[in-house]
């Protein structure tokens, strides 16, 4: 009899360094569940031959995306992972349910896939096990909460349940089993504490998911996981804390900072908030958790357009609010890095010019400021999403439903990104690996200057000095393999000063 439950965790098309925990919550939920459970992290396995070898005793495929935090790499997971239940049903027919962030945001698409049985909304942790036993015992799946499941040619849409906070019952997940040193960089790990956010931006998937709810782990499951990472990685010193919101409950985030101290766990942290959480840390909070190892603060600044914060963010933030927020951060010794998004389909464009601005502005007082913007590309599923698109069809994937930028605006602010926000920094070469440094001292002296006048001047036009150079940079990057991906950032803010370190500069690190 088949007892194989194969969970996969799809690709993220090279831009993420997350470990699945998905996955890892899922494991737990089965563990009693009376299967034997295979993984499958397409990222550092390959799935054909994990499926070849365990075929006939295989009797459920999982298809686990992310949903414990929010990344556009959903995108790639959805590709990725159509394409191998696409391969799964030419090879077998052992069904296939979906889980995480693509089952809420995708679901219509899943659903018209042929090749597609069983899709869970929500957090489908609680469900799997129930799931699997009905499976087995050729139940109906009607009595299961937030499932679509296709019978007799039909699809049947459960009701959906209320929030589930799964660190209840599986925080105290084990990362036995993945390999943990695929998953740090610049001796940096990721880890999830909390999930979920009380604001609600339009433009966000995570009020769709977690309905304004914030959950976090408890400290004695967090101080475990702590504990194991630091034992089984002698080389990690920063952990990320790749939370949507980390800094929501102040009580919590000092009393567990407190509790790791007295467990004598040091270490460097970042983490990313929003400025409406931040103001609820005074001066002197911001002092405290500097002096507990926070070296690094993500904010979500999202536009240089006031018509814009107030009508997708719902006043969560204000330019001036941003910029004060900014100074804190730095009065406090903490590095900052903001984020942004740029483009929305209002106000004929005009945030487009005032967020570069914005940004320019920004970049000026605050030159060695890690920054990333992104163009706006709606969520399937969110508020702003069925504003925009009504009843209209919509066929695509999250990275290709903005229709309203031009490919010129889009490569003017390429062209900001991997070059002007980077060598705005006179003193960035210094920053970066000695080989690189000796490659780009040159450029970054000579353009700073004109770079820092452009941005007083707030221009936005004639990018002279981007035609000079953009031949000589290609090379560069060719030449030390920098990731040139055009569908994400080419250089500098994503590649070689935040996603890979969160805005630590490795050279100055203690």
């Amino acid at each position: 009899m088949k007892n194989t439950v194969l969970i996969y965790f799809p690709d993220t098309g090279g831009h993420n360094f997350t470990p699945p925990y998905e996955m890892l919550f899922q494991i737990n939920a089965l563990k009693n569940a009376g299967v034997e459970i295979l993984i499958c992290d397409s990222r550092n396995q390959s799935f054909i031959d994990i499926f070849t070898k365990n075929k006939k005793r295989i009797f459920l495929i999982i298809i686990s995306t992310i949903i414990k935090y929010t990344s556009i790499t959903i995108t790639h997971q959805y590709i990725d992972g159509v394409d191998i239940c696409l391969y799964i049903k030419k090879n077998s027919t052992i069904p296939i349910v979906w889980t995480g962030l693509a089952a809420n945001v995708m679901t219509e698409q899943l659903v018209s896939n042929p090749n597609i049985d069983l899709i869970i909304k929500g957090n489908s942790d609680n469900k799997l096990n129930q799931l699997i036993q009905n499976l087995k015992s050729n139940k109906t799946y009607k009595d299961i909460p937030s499932l679509i499941y296709k019978t007799n040619n039909n699809t049947q849409y459960n009701s959906e349940d209320d929030y589930q906070n799964s660190f209840l019952d599986y925080g105290n997940f084990c990362f036995d089993n993945i390999s943990l040193k695929d998953f740090i960089h610049n001796n940096t790990f990721d880890y999830i504490a909390s999930t979920g956010c009380v604001n609600s931006c339009s433009f966000c998937s995570v009020p769709l998911i977690y309905k304004r709810k914030w959950q976090h782990n408890s400290i004695d499951n967090i101080v475990y996981h702590f504990k194991y990472l630091f034992n089984n990685l002698p080389e990690l010193r920063i952990i990320h804390f790749r939370d949507d919101n980390f800094l929501i409950n102040k009580t919590f985030v000092f009393n567990l900072l407190k509790s790791l101290k007295e467990e004598g766990i040091n270490f460097h942290w970042s983490a990313q908030t929003s400025v409406n959480i931040l103001n609820n840390y005074s001066d002197n909070d911001l002092n405290m958790i500097y002096n507990n190892g926070c070296r690094n603060i993500s904010i979500g600044i999202e536009s240089g357009d006031e018509y814009i914060l107030k009508k997708v963010t719902k006043n969560k933030t204000t330019k001036q609010d941003s910029l004060r927020t900014i100074k804190r951060i730095l009065n406090a010794n903490i590095t900052p890095s903001v984020t942004s998004i740029i483009s929305f389909p209002y106000n004929k464009g005009r945030d487009f010019n005032k967020t570069l601005k914005f940004l320019m502005k920004i970049k000026n007082t605050h030159p060695a400021l890690s920054l990333y913007c992104t163009i706006f590309q709606p969520i399937p599923q969110t508020e702003i999403f069925l504003e925009i698109f009504s009843n209209k069809e919509w066929k695509g994937t999250v990275l290709s439903n903005n229709t309203w930028t031009s490919k010129h605006k889009i490569k003017k602010l390429k062209k900001f990104e991997e070059f002007y926000f980077i060598f705005n920094d006179k003193n960035f070469y210094k920053k970066i690996h000695s080989n690189l440094s000796k490659d780009v001292k040159l450029i970054n002296k000579i353009f700073a200057p004109f770079i820092k006048l452009r941005f007083h001047l707030q221009c936005t036009s004639f990018l002279w000095e981007y035609a000079l150079i953009s031949n000589k940079l290609k090379r560069i990057k060719t030449k030390h393999k920098i990731n040139q991906d055009t569908s994400m950032s080419d250089i500098g803010i994503r590649h070689l000063n935040s996603n890979y370190n969160y805005g630590f500069i490795e050279k100055s690190e203690e």
